[in-house]
């Protein structure tokens, strides 16, 4: 095939324009800022750790592309999230504090023993006694101990769940939280929070819950329609969080469709 200068230049409009579409998805990192800090306003939703529990790990999956449709001008929603793992508070706190009390111990342990003061030595021996007992009884009462819990932050996922009417734990305007046992005797299992304002408006007669958007696909390129909340874990500890949560504040970053 003999290559002429006209062709060349066609080559490279093409070559041009196939680099445009390829980069075409990426969207802009004020973009993507926008939606981590809807993420994070729903964090500051849910308030404070839970009741016993320590935020012992937090980890973003934040997009870096859209999706658009055939449609002009419209694409399909993202999806981005954060999990969240907690950790029984008082073991945390007790484990930092036996840390601490041991460095103190042998501390004052090495001013006792420089003094060559005998009395000073057999208390730092019944000290040291003392703080191992309490260690081993605070080891052998298990029952106390919060089981871990996980949490997931879901923007604009899908779900399809039919509504169980025992296992609504509350439903207001907008936002409905279902209950979901995974172990034998109902401790354990999952609380899912759902929140969108238009699938989700009148809660009372729905059998099910469908979160979506229309089938041609939405104008904003970025937008937030429904949030899902999960949480792993204790269930009575589970629901007692989520009634707290602050659920105007999480509806206000769900953008207009």
């Amino acid at each position: 095939m003999k290559i002429t200068a006209g062709t060349s230049f066609g080559i490279a409009l093409l070559l041009a324009a196939s680099m445009a579409l390829a980069q075409s998805t990426s969207l802009n990192r004020s973009e993507v800022a926008a939606i981590k800090s809807k993420i994070v306003t729903v964090q500051e939703a849910m308030g404070a750790d839970p009741a016993g529990y320590l935020k012992k790990e937090e980890n973003y999956n934040l997009p870096t592309d859209f999706n658009p449709t055939r449609e002009p001008g419209k694409f399909r929603p993202i999806t981005s999230s954060v999990t969240l793992r907690y950790t029984d508070r008082a073991s945390v706190e007790s484990a930092q504090n036996l840390e601490q009390m041991q460095q103190d111990f042998q501390a004052r342990y090495a001013a006792a023993a420089a003094s060559g003061n005998p009395d000073a030595i057999s208390k730092m021996v019944e000290e040291v006694t003392r703080m191992q007992a309490a260690a081993m009884a605070a080891a052998a009462n298990p029952a106390a101990r919060k089981e871990d819990m996980t949490v997931y932050v879901q923007l604009n996922m899908n779900p399809s769940v039919g509504i169980d009417p025992d296992a609504v734990v509350l439903e207001r305007p907008g936002v409905i939280v279902l209950r979901d046992k995974r172990d034998a005797v109902g401790t354990k299992g999952q609380v899912t929070v759902y929140v969108d304002p238009v699938a989700l408006r009148a809660t009372e007669e729905l059998s099910k819950i469908e979160l979506r958007t229309a089938d041609t696909g939405v104008s904003n390129r970025s937008g937030v329609f429904h949030v899902v909340i999960s949480l792993n874990g204790t269930l009575a500890d589970a629901e007692a969080w989520a009634k707290t949560f602050d659920y105007p504040k999480i509806l206000s970053v769900i953008d207009p469709r």
